[in-house]
């Protein structure tokens, strides 16, 4: 299978999924792009300072994300 005969594959079989279902894979997409972003960043031990400053960086954001979304499931609740 090309890539383009998996993208349209794809695209046919979200067309069906609910809401939820289409959150998941989402999600699953960008932890996919974030773990290869992880792999790219571990090439060379002189790049190891950048590394750990983009990872704090990521747990600042991961903080920031958890508290700004603490309550959205009962401030947005799903109709």
């Amino acid at each position: 299978m090309t890539a383009i005969d998996i993208k349209k594959t794809l695209v046919k079989e979200v067309e069906e999924l609910s809401v939820d279902a289409l959150q998941e894979v989402l999600d699953f997409v960008e932890f996919l792009k974030i773990k290869r972003w992880r792999n790219r960043l571990h090439v060379s031990v002189s790049q190891q300072g950048v590394a750990d400053d983009l990872r704090a960086l990521e747990m600042d954001s991961l903080v920031h994300l958890e508290e700004e979304f603490a309550n959205y499931k009962e401030e947005f609740p799903y109709e």
